[in-house]
């Protein structure tokens, strides 16, 4: 691209010459994220499709700019505008930074910022290689894919990246964004940012159904050039609107008529795009945790996914309760566990914390029961049971452990 489009372009996007509409504050994230832009490492965001990432990138830049840094040392570099899309090649990089150099006349740090990093191929090497370089550039990446942060990346920028798992609205913001909202709503449509802001349920659906789409073709089928969609999408769809079932790989073959080894290969892809979220058997014995019979669990990253995931939407409000449990903690813990002995089980294991949930204040005799089994064979963890509105002891309301329960870890 020529040095002109480019930075007509980037003008779109920076703040050189026209106010950034940074929406709605997440100081959750803020707070997290810029303290260390003052430091030297990478910084990642990650996290699924629409979960607002780009929204923050857009407030750290406020951040700084509020912060007495210059307009013109801000560089932002979205790889999804379509005029860049026959340019997605590490050169890019190269021609965009030459450009803004020379249009901006900056020679103090450069803070770089580049959304959905991972569209060019070899990303980690042109970055590592700045970052080795000394340059005056701080990398700010962004990347709707967890592998951002694996093999390559790992490898070539270990101890020189600090990253951060963005996710979609917590109950709390979600609030914040829609005063009149109730948790049933939440638990309903999710808590994508646009979606919460979206008053029409009808175009709720629809938004919630592009998203789907999306994350399917753009972060799954586009990435890894699959050329049977049709297999992907119905068992992508299956798994979501089952979300919280133990999954048999063998089981899926039979049904979706694909092989054990690419129903697993989709799923990976799958958790990889933060679409799923795999909950593992809890064993201190790597033997048991690997067991074939130890089947694992796989959630959804959003509710929302979940209700429009089947062609006919059917009310399971147990599945709501115990996948916005899940949402919950996957914000804070990478790992999570469940555990089951013949008629016990416990539905979330997190640190030193079992967990069941009920929709429900009845008091179930088989999530106490599973809870108490569960914690005469393991006596250093304490119990909490989430109900449906009840708080005492050692049991909590949803709507409380979503706004207030904290966990260590």
């Amino acid at each position: 691209m020529d040095e002109a489009t480019i930075i007509e372009v980037l003008k779109r996007w920076n703040p050189w010459e026209k106010e950034i509409d940074a929406g709605i504050k997440r100081q959750r994230y803020i707070k997290k994220v810029y303290p260390y832009l003052e430091r030297k490492e990478v910084i990642a965001l990650k996290g699924i499709r629409r979960a607002g990432k780009s929204t923050i990138i857009k407030q750290l830049i406020l951040e700084l700019l509020n912060n007495k840094i210059d307009k013109k040392q801000i560089l932002y570099l979205n790889l999804e505008d379509y005029n860049f899309a026959n340019s997605l090649k590490i050169e890019l990089f190269e021609e965009v930074l030459s450009a803004y150099k020379k249009y901006s006349k900056n020679n103090n740090k450069i803070y770089f910022f580049i959304d959905e990093i991972q569209k060019i191929k070899g990303w980690e090497k042109w970055v590592r290689t700045n970052y080795d370089l000394n340059e005056k550039i701080k990398f700010i990446v962004t990347g709707s894919s967890a592998s951002l942060l694996s093999k390559d990346f790992s490898a070539l920028l270990t101890g020189r990246n600090l990253s951060f798992k963005i996710t979609p609205l917590s109950f709390a913001e979600f609030l914040e964004f829609s005063k009149t909202s109730s948790l049933e709503e939440y638990m309903e449509f999710g808590g994508f940012p646009e979606i919460a802001l979206e008053r029409s349920k009808d175009k709720k659906r629809f938004l919630l159904q592009q998203y789907f789409e999306d994350i399917i073709h753009k972060d799954i089928v586009d990435r890894y050039n699959i050329r049977n969609t049709k297999q992907l999408i119905e068992l992508a769809r299956y798994l979501v609107s089952t979300a919280g079932s133990k999954i048999s790989l063998n089981k899926l073959a039979k049904v979706f008529g694909i092989s054990k080894d690419t129903i697993s290969t989709y799923i990976g892809y799958m958790i990889d795009a933060y679409l799923l979220f795999e909950v593992t058997y809890f064993s201190y014995s790597a033997k048991v945790r690997h067991d074939l019979s130890k089947l694992p669990k796989l959630y959804v990253l959003d509710n929302g996914l979940i209700h429009v995931a089947s062609i006919k939407y059917s009310e399971n409000l147990g599945q709501k309760f115990e996948n916005t449990v899940l949402i919950k903690l996957a914000e804070q813990f990478d790992e999570i566990s469940y555990w089951s002995e013949l008629k016990s089980e416990v539905d979330f294991i997190v640190d030193r914390l079992a967990i069941n949930v009920t929709a429900n204040d009845k008091m179930s005799k088989r999530e106490m029961q599973g809870l108490e089994n569960f914690q005469k064979a393991n006596k250093t963890f304490y119990t909490l049971l989430i109900t449906n509105s009840i708080s005492k002891d050692n049991m909590t309301s949803l709507r409380e452990f979503l706004l207030k329960y904290q966990i260590e870890n």
